[in-house]
């Protein structure tokens, strides 16, 4: 028994050690957050957040293996929501949504980082996309 619970403990720190996870933290030589998130197998993975010089958030986002994925939020220089835009394998692909004073103002639609449709009002984009309002 006690030798099947050695193996178990052994087999446990070795699965862990290879593929630990670590959240990660740098700084501008200023000693201001730059970036911050989840690092596997020296790769970004999972939720990054991204600063400016003066610590406003600049973005925030998914990776897979050093690649943008999924939903990613872009801010102005004052931390407002300016853009959310989906990426595969680091390229827009999918939907972006524009905004500007917190209002959605134009959607845009993007197939391995090229642009392929817009619209001009958020009613034109439901119109077109209603299965995304359901």
């Amino acid at each position: 028994m006690k030798i099947y619970l050695s193996f178990c403990l052994f087999l446990t720190v070795i699965v862990c050690a290879l593929g630990q996870k670590t959240y990660s933290k740098n700084y501008y030589d200023t000693g201001v957050l730059k970036e911050e998130g989840w690092v596997e197998n020296n790769q970004k993975v999972d939720y990054w957040f991204f600063y400016d010089k003066n610590g406003v958030k600049k973005e925030e986002g998914h990776y897979d293996k050093n690649q943008k994925v999924k939903w990613w939020i872009f801010y102005d220089a004052k931390g407002k929501v300016v853009k959310k835009s989906e990426f595969e394998n680091n390229k827009l692909n999918g939907f972006t949504i524009v905004y500007e004073k917190n209002k959605i103002i134009r959607a845009e639609e993007y197939t391995m980082n090229k642009k392929t449709n817009q619209w001009e009002s958020l009613e034109a984009f439901k119109k077109d996309n209603p299965f995304l309002f359901l």
